[in-house]
C-alpha cells in the first residue's frame, strides 16, 4: 500500500496545483487524469481475488461434483463452502483449508436420485470476510446409477471384507441388478470382476459402466444368483 499512498499524495498535490493555477498547462490535465485512474485502479488491484468455480456447468447422475477455489492471498484462514439446493435450502458450513492459491475439491459420494433432485444448485464460499458463490445444473439422463451407500459397500466387497453373496444382494434389493430368480446362498462372482470394483472407487469408471459389466455377467449365466 506504499506505493498507493505516495501516488495518492502525489495526486492531490497536482490537482491542487491544476486548479489553482490560473491557466494550467494542457499536459497537466493529462497528468491529473492518469493521477486519478491510478488512485481508484490501485486498490481494487490490491483487494484480496478470490472465486470459487464447478469444473463443469451440468453434471449428471453417478459424477462427482468438482471445484476449483482460487484465491491471491494465503491467509491461514479456513474456507466455509456452502452448498444451495434446488428449494433453496443451504447446507451446513463444510470447512476448506486453503493450503494453496488453487485448491480443487471432489466430492467423495458421486450425486445420487435418491438424494439430489435435478435442478440448480449453487456454491458459496466464505474467506477472509469476502463471499463468492458460482452455480451448475444436476441432469438425469437416465444412465443407471449405483444406489446409497455403494461407496462404503462396493471397496469392501473389493478387498474381501464382505461376501459376494452381501454384496451382490444389495444391488438386487436395489433393483440395480435384475435377476429372474431367487437369490441363493450360492453366488459367486468372479475374481477378476473385483478390478472394476477397485477402478470404480478410484473414481476410473462410472456407475454406469460398473453396473452393466455385472448385469452382462448375470445375464450369461456367469454370475449365478
Amino acid at each position: 500500500m506504499y506505493i498507493y499512498d505516495m501516488i495518492k499524495r502525489i495526486a492531490y498535490k497536482t490537482i491542487g496545483i491544476f486548479f489553482c493555477t490560473t491557466r494550467p498547462q494542457p499536459d497537466m490535465k493529462g497528468i491529473v487524469i492518469l493521477l486519478l485512474i491510478a488512485m481508484f485502479a490501485l486498490p481494487v488491484a490490491n483487494a484480496d481475488q478470490f472465486s470459487i468455480k464447478p469444473t463443469k456447468q451440468t453434471y449428471n447422475y453417478g459424477d462427482h461434483l468438482a471445484f476449483v477455489i482460487t484465491v491471491s492471498k494465503i491467509t491461514g484462514k479456513t474456507a466455509m463452502l456452502h452448498i444451495t439446493d434446488t428449494q433453496g435450502i443451504k447446507s451446513s458450513a463444510i470447512p476448506i483449508p486453503i493450503k494453496n492459491q488453487t485448491t480443487t475439491i471432489t466430492a467423495p459420494s458421486p450425486f445420487n436420485i435418491e438424494v439430489f433432485k435435478p435442478g440448480k444448485y449453487q456454491l458459496q464460499i466464505d474467506y477472509n470476510g469476502s463471499t463468492s458463490t458460482s452455480s451448475f445444473q444436476l441432469v438425469d439422463d437416465g444412465r443407471p446409477v449405483l444406489p446409497v451407500g455403494s461407496v462404503t459397500v462396493i471397496p469392501k466387497w473389493a478387498d474381501g471384507s464382505i461376501t459376494d453373496k452381501i454384496f451382490f444382494k444389495f444391488l438386487v434389493d436395489k433393483k440395480i441388478i435384475k435377476i429372474d430368480q431367487a437369490l441363493t446362498d450360492n453366488t459367486i462372482i468372479p475374481k477378476w470382476f473385483k478390478s472394476n470394483g477397485v477402478l470404480w472407487s478410484a473414481q476410473k469408471i462410472s456407475d454406469s459402466e460398473f453396473i452393466k459389466g455385472l448385469q452382462y455377467l448375470v445375464d450369461q449365466k456367469i454370475v449365478k444368483p
